[in-house]
């Protein structure tokens, strides 16, 4: 397996996609878990800065789409990720006596 080159591991990046921005999210302390389904839940924000008649564009790249780094910081520093996160503890498993009275 080819190992990562160390510097994309430490230094930030110009660019993102929805997986990376997660995986950077992560990595800076801005969340405590993120996947890039988060990340395009959250792009549905109201101030999100990417997108047509946003202030920045994604530019396609590679059969993806990328965001600049700096605008996608600085949204998560200025919308903090609040929630509930993921689950802890596994579903309550219901009695057959409540399911039947249901």
């Amino acid at each position: 397996m080819k190992q990562p080159d160390p510097r994309t591991l430490e230094d930030i990046p110009p660019v993102v996609t929805f997986a990376t921005g997660a995986d950077l999210l992560v990595r800076l302390g801005l969340a405590k878990n993120m996947t890039r389904e988060g990340v395009r839940r959250l792009s549905k924000h109201p101030d999100w800065p990417f997108g047509l008649d946003r202030p920045h564009p994604y530019w396609p790249l590679a059969n993806a789409e990328v965001m600049e780094t700096e605008p996608f910081l600085d949204f998560f520093r200025k919308h903090p990720i609040v929630g509930r996160g993921p689950d802890k503890k596994p579903g309550r498993r219901r009695s057959r006596a409540s399911s039947k009275q249901q």
